[in-house]
């Protein structure tokens, strides 16, 4: 499915909330209907979303690409410590890690967007569970949660 947003003279709505945060700070660019406005911010946190899984996968293929190279040097006869020489372990884990945590980050704010705006649209938390294989409570202490961070 194609979504179509409606230019402006500085890009598109959606460019406007992806630069500026929540879309009640696009100014005069502000949806007034509420239903475009959670359209706008699930567009916007789904991209994130996205860009973050894009980033952990290359950051997770090079990780892999140096415990090849590790792996080859052990399975060559190299020692445990020789094996990680000219290797960035520390650089490598820190680039997980940080890949991680923001994609984990960009998770919860697509799942807090797109669970409030479900039931804003009148959808209950059986059923929102129901749509995302989680119990009722569980949906309900995540409809909680983006409430309280929004």
């Amino acid at each position: 499915m194609t979504v179509t947003v409606p230019r402006t003279s500085a890009g598109t709505a959606v460019d406007a909330v992806d630069a500026g945060g929540r879309a009640d700070d696009l100014g005069a660019d502000t949806p007034t209907d509420p239903a475009e406005e959670r359209r706008l911010l699930a567009i916007r946190d789904l991209r994130r979303l996205r860009a973050a899984s894009r980033d952990l996968r290359a950051t997770l293929e090079r990780a892999e690409s140096l415990y090849d190279a590790s792996l080859a040097r052990l399975e060559s006869g190299v020692e445990v410590g020789a094996s990680l020489t000219g290797v960035d372990v520390s650089g490598a884990r820190t680039s997980v890690v940080d890949a991680l945590s923001e994609f984990e980050r960009s998770r919860h704010l697509a799942r807090g967007t797109f669970i409030t705006g479900q039931h804003a649209e009148g959808v209950n938390t059986k059923e929102i569970g129901r749509v995302w294989g989680i119990s009722r409570q569980l949906a309900h202490r995540f409809l909680n949660e983006a409430r309280r961070d929004a």
